[in-house]
């Protein structure tokens, strides 16, 4: 019996094609999951993923899906999952939440298929600049050259997506290299050490603690999760400094029990006002505050004049390691002092009447499990919710790092997939949520825990705001039309029903209240439009 280029016979089933040696790679490299919109250049991939129940496969209906649920099943499993993406467009479909996910520092691992090696030459209809479009996105691009070669390629991209606190790999795969026979299992390599924040620099900022003036500190990453918020709480307690964090974190601790890091706006007069109270800025691996987009009489770097900075570290740093050091050379704080700045678990009334974010943050507030996690994009209608959610149970925060719109939904399925005891809460912008909407599919079809509540105002808030700042000539009454979701309004209830996830419609915090609380006793994938 002779092989055929779609695989091998039975009698050389011992002998790996490039597609079994790369699920063989990942699946010893430890990565347990792919999120797929694949087509016909990875068919071999497809059947390699088909007959082994180790790697869990989530078929996405849109790349954009696939590249956002991976980030968020990285951001908490605490390790890189797999994309499987058809040729240049399919790359350029997932382009939007591999931002968000390079901005949040998510180790990611992308394989991307692509015409055989004497066929890409002839100019296909989907041929493309396949290596210079991954070179856009990803921190490490590389192409294998045969079957033999895509087992250590696969370990390489591993370790890369692991270096330097988190990065985008991605594999590019000839049909050839996956269809062919000799390839190879890839041995893992070893992580890449984080670079250490040296000695001196901490000296800087204790000589900033101990110079008894007024200290804020901007953290991200890692800071605000584990053993570096433990180090942040330790800081504040003993020295008295304030801890902000940037607007869009990866992922955040929030609850009872734990210390609330004031979010610093990005909007520039609000920003400027709360740091006029400061005298020093430490910055602990991440960049100056800066507005999201350059104002003509504002300054675009968000520190007052009167300040002075002190950067330590960068993203790719060891932040945890550095903060650590710190919390040990300023003493142990005592343990009144830490309890005094850790959140208490207080329950509000819920609303009655008008439906608003504050009433919707109260419902959470009240329901939401302890364990949860919370995928937030709910844009500026959902933002009275946030101070109610810092006295809620214990719960993880996802946020919306690089500002790229239509990542809320499938990094909810993501997180789902990683933790699936948790209940998983998306909170989730109408304009927004309408990019990635087939997310609710693929949450529908692995029966995931996610409850999605959908801020419903029926217009881009984000850009209504942005008018109020900027005072653009024309746009001062009602909502431009490029800006409106009404007309016809969009009916979330019957898009998720349509979608296999159970749908509900609100515009009363009663209705609210009784339908949230059900949503967070029950299990599946179900979803509340709150028309606000």
């Amino acid at each position: 019996m002779t092989d055929s280029v779609f695989g091998p016979s039975s009698e050389a089933a011992t002998e790996l094609t490039g597609a079994q040696s790369v699920l063989e790679t990942l699946f010893a490299c430890g990565v347990d999951a792919c999120f797929a919109n694949p087509g016909t250049s990875e068919l071999h991939l497809v059947a390699a993923l088909q007959n082994d129940t180790r790697m869990r496969s989530v078929l996405c209906l849109f790349e954009g899906v696939a590249t956002g649920a991976a980030d968020g099943y990285s951001r908490v499993a605490g390790k890189p999952a797999a994309t499987l993406l058809h040729l240049g467009p399919g790359l350029a479909n997932g382009w939007s939440n591999l931002h968000n996910a390079k901005k949040a520092k998510t180790p990611l691992i992308n394989i991307v298929g692509e015409h055989a090696t004497w066929h890409l030459p002839l100019g296909a209809s989907l041929t493309s600049d396949l290596r210079g479009l991954s070179a856009s996105i990803s921190d490490w691009t590389k192409v294998s050259a045969s079957a033999a070669d895509v087992g250590a390629d696969v370990a390489l991209a591993h370790q890369a997506a692991t270096a330097k606190g988190g990065q985008i790999a991605t594999l590019i795969l000839p049909a050839d290299t996956t269809w062919s026979k000799g390839g190879v299992v890839g041995k893992p390599l070893p992580p890449l050490p984080r670079t250490r924040i040296g000695d001196a620099v901490i000296a800087q900022a204790l000589g900033v603690l101990r110079s008894g003036r007024r200290v804020a500190f901007l953290v991200t990453g890692d800071s605000l999760m584990g053993e570096g918020r433990e180090a942040c709480t330790r800081i504040a307690a003993k020295t008295g400094a304030t801890f902000f964090c940037h607007g869009l974190n990866r992922q955040m601790e929030r609850g009872a029990g734990r210390m609330e890091f004031r979010r610093l706006s990005g909007w520039g007069e609000e920003a400027l006002k709360v740091l006029s109270n400061y005298d020093d800025l430490v910055i602990v691996g991440t960049g100056q505050p800066i507005l999201s987009f350059a104002h003509p009489t504002y300054d675009s770097v968000l520190v007052p004049r009167s300040m002075r900075a002190l950067r330590v570290g960068s993203a790719e740093d060891d932040m945890t390691g550095a903060l650590v050091t710190l919390a040990d050379a300023v003493g142990q704080p005592d343990a009144q002092t830490v309890n005094k700045l850790l959140a208490q678990r207080t329950s509000f009334d819920l609303a009655t009447g008008a439906l608003t974010a504050e009433s919707i943050g109260r419902a959470i507030n009240k329901y939401l499990p302890e364990g949860a996690i919370v995928s937030d994009e709910s844009g500026v209608a959902g933002a009275g919710t946030y101070p109610f959610t810092a006295k809620a149970a214990p719960h993880d925060c996802l946020f919306l790092t690089g500002g790229s719109i239509g990542q809320g939904l499938p990094v909810a399925l993501g997180a789902a997939m990683a933790k699936p005891r948790r209940k998983v809460l998306a909170l989730e912008a109408d304009g927004s949520g309408m990019y990635t909407l087939q997310a609710l599919w693929s949450i529908a079809r692995a029966r995931l825990d996610v409850t999605t509540v959908v801020f419903s105002n029926r217009q881009y808030g984000i850009l209504m705001r942005s008018v109020g700042m900027y005072g653009i000539p024309g746009l001062e009454n009602g909502v431009p039309d490029l800006f409106d979701l009404s007309n016809p309004d969009l009916d979330w209830a019957r898009l998720a029903e349509g979608m296999g996830v159970e749908g509900h419609t609100c515009r009363t915090a009663e209705e609210f209240n009784r339908l949230f609380a059900d949503c967070m006793a029950r299990k599946g994938p179900q979803l509340i439009e709150a028309v606000l």
